[in-house]
C-alpha cells in the first residue's frame, strides 16, 4: 500500500509497476477514474476506433456530464471545467502509458509477456 497524496493517482494494473501520481489535484480523481475507464475500454474496441477518435469522443461525452452536473449545482466555472478535462485526460493518457511500460518490459519479470489480454483483465476488475 502506498502512502496517502494530495494528487490523483492511477492504481498499478500489475504487481511490479508501482501506481502513477499524475499531479492531478485529488479532488479531480473521478475525472482521473473516469479518463482511466475510457481508456480501458478503448482497449477493447481498438480494432474498431482510431485512439485520436476514441480519446475526442470519450472526452466530449465526459465533459458533457460534467456540464449538467455543474449546471445542476449553478456552478459555471470555465477553469474548473478545464480542471476536469484536463485530469480526464490524465487518467486516459495514464491507464494508455500504463500499457505501453508493460509492453515495452518495464517492470516486467522475465517469466511474463507483455499482452492487452492483461490490460483488459485490470481494467474488468478495475470496473468491478
Amino acid at each position: 500500500m502506498f502512502k496517502h497524496s494530495t494528487h490523483a493517482t492511477l492504481p498499478d494494473v500489475t504487481p511490479t509497476l508501482p501506481p502513477l501520481d499524475l499531479g492531478i489535484p485529488a479532488k479531480l480523481q473521478f475525472c482521473v477514474d473516469a479518463g482511466a475507464l475510457s481508456a480501458c475500454s478503448f482497449f477493447g474496441q481498438m480494432a474498431d476506433f482510431n485512439l485520436h477518435d476514441h480519446i475526442a469522443a470519450a472526452l466530449h461525452s465526459f465533459m458533457a456530464s460534467v456540464a449538467v452536473g455543474a449546471a445542476a449545482m449553478d456552478k459555471h466555472s470555465p477553469s474548473q471545467m478545464q480542471a476536469c478535462a484536463d485530469a480526464f485526460a490524465a487518467g486516459y493518457l495514464g491507464r494508455i502509458q500504463q500499457e505501453l511500460r508493460l509492453f515495452y518490459g518495464e517492470g516486467l519479470r522475465r517469466d511474463r509477456h507483455p499482452s492487452f489480454h492483461l490490460a483488459a483483465s485490470a481494467c474488468t476488475t478495475a470496473m468491478n
